[in-house]
């Protein structure tokens, strides 16, 4: 359950190339905050990421992105730099660690 209510903030305020393949009406800032999260970090804009601080709490933002399972190197080291998180704790980061390479070189 969430503590804050959520801004009043429409998912379409966000660059409209992040959901090339989902219908931005079906999102919902709560139950998709992962997904959203995650093409933000992977796709958007410094202005999607500050309407992205506007609508989740820094403790809400850091449960979100440990549990992100795809984060691109650049990514992981922002977030964990602006909510002051050791990138051990993305499982993005653990997981990648722990994958072998499909690539022997």
């Amino acid at each position: 359950m969430r503590a804050n209510p959520i801004p009043e903030y429409s998912i379409s305020s966000l660059s409209k190339h992040l959901f090339w393949e989902t219908p931005v009406d079906s999102l919902d800032w709560w139950e998709n905050r992962e997904f959203i999260v995650e093409r933000v970090m992977g796709y958007g804009q410094i202005g999607d990421w500050e309407i992205i601080k506007q609508i989740y709490s820094k403790e809400e933002l850091k449960e979100i992105v440990m549990g992100i399972r795809v984060l691109d190197d650049f990514s992981i080291a922002f977030l964990s730099l602006v909510l002051d998180l050791p990138k051990e704790r993305f499982r993005c980061y653990t997981e990648k660690q722990s994958q072998r390479s499909f690539w022997h070189y």
